[in-house]
């Protein structure tokens, strides 16, 4: 008996060892997904999330920290939705006028997912949002963007593991100008694409700034071996085990089945008008029930103005109320309000520009429709 626990504790302690081996010779980027979340920076990042994103334009992202001394470094981490990667591009400009420009997203791409991250001095970090802004087609969706020419934006993607493929699953490869490596050196996409086709290809190369130019052993080397002594004390330990009767049999995995996924929508509901009052918009689901993302205009000005009223995501189907209340502004305000409306969606116009007179006070139906 003795033996035997000799011979467990043998084999826990060489699992061990090469689980610590393995995990010491991950690359950095690799390691920091395995072990705890870095110590949050006390600042604040403030947003406001795209509504949409186009084809068309290169979504710019805003954003502003606080306190701006304490500020150092931002990003924006972005990727198609249903896509597994990352990739992030860096917020330029002073801290409170922060600004990115991604990729242009592909026609058939149906939503993006993206968040910001960033850094005070002492190199703390502070996360924020978890967004999937829909992609829209042709100019439907007004968040800002930037008009791309022929040749493209030119821009710098970052990856976030080794391995990874340089052009990200879902945006217009155009837009894409260098690549900043894992190691941090940047690269020319072209240069990028070669070493992603090395190592797929099996072959050994070392990256720029990487271990293998300054003659220690590259990171697919020590990887790789770690890999092999974690095998080779299973192997022992399962060896030492073999004999154990109560040993418990894998069980068969059952297949998962793949849920299905409901479309992703988004309308947009507008409403214009100018003078003393106010227009309130409200959009009814086929529930009766108001819905949406509403961007206010107010009293605050008599000049032209448009409230507008955003849906986005997994969208019920069946008909769809748009109604406009009128409100007083104070002195000054008329008896009704001559108002523009409209209605569009990711699959066309739903309710085309028309005059409506609000009262004032009152509420008035300006249109109808169907979402399949």
């Amino acid at each position: 008996m003795t033996d035997r626990r000799a011979e467990l504790w043998r084999g826990s302690i060489a699992v061990s060892t090469a689980m610590a081996l393995f995990l010491t010779c991950l690359p950095l980027a690799a390691r920091t997904q395995l072990t705890t979340s870095q110590t949050e920076a006390p600042i604040e990042i403030a947003h406001d999330p795209l509504a949409c994103m186009t084809p068309v334009l290169a979504p710019e992202v805003d954003a502003g920290v606080t306190p701006e001394v304490d500020y150092e470094k931002g990003y924006v981490y972005f990727r198609a939705a249903g896509t597994e990667d990352y990739y992030y591009t860096k917020m330029d400009g002073p801290p409170a006028t922060l600004a990115a420009i991604l990729p242009r997203p592909l026609p058939e791409t149906r939503a993006v997912d993206y968040f910001l991250r960033a850094y005070d001095l002492r190199e703390a970090s502070k996360r924020k949002g978890d967004w999937t802004p829909p992609v829209v087609p042709g100019t439907t969706c007004k968040s800002k963007g930037k008009v791309v020419a022929a040749s493209g934006a030119g821009l710098t993607i970052g990856l976030t593991r080794e391995n990874q493929q340089p052009y990200p699953p879902g945006f217009n490869k155009k837009d894409i100008a260098k690549i900043i490596l894992v190691s941090g050196a940047i690269v020319a996409i072209a240069e990028a694409l070669k070493g992603a086709g090395a190592s797929s290809g099996g072959g050994s190369t070392a990256g720029a700034g990487g271990a293998g130019s300054a003659g220690g052993l590259s990171t697919g080397v020590i990887v790789a071996g770690g890999a092999a002594l974690a095998g080779a004390a299973v192997a022992v330990a399962a060896s030492q085990n073999k004999d154990d009767p109560t040993r418990t049999p894998t069980p068969t995995p059952i297949p998962t089945p793949t849920p299905t996924v409901p479309p992703l929508r988004f309308v947009q509901a507008d409403v214009s008008w100018s003078g003393t009052g106010d227009v309130e918009l409200h959009v009814f689901n086929p529930s009766g029930q108001e819905v949406g993302q509403r961007f206010p205009a107010g009293c605050e000005s008599t000049a032209n103005r448009t409230e507008r009223v955003i849906l986005q995501g997994a969208l019920p189907a069946g008909a769809y109320r748009v109604e406009l209340e009128g409100r007083s502004c104070g002195a000054g305000t008329p008896a009704s309000i001559s108002a523009i409306a409209s209605v569009q969606s990711d699959t066309g116009q739903k309710c085309p520009s028309a005059f409506v007179s609000v009262p004032v006070p009152g509420t008035v139906t300006a249109c109808q429709f169907n979402l399949p």
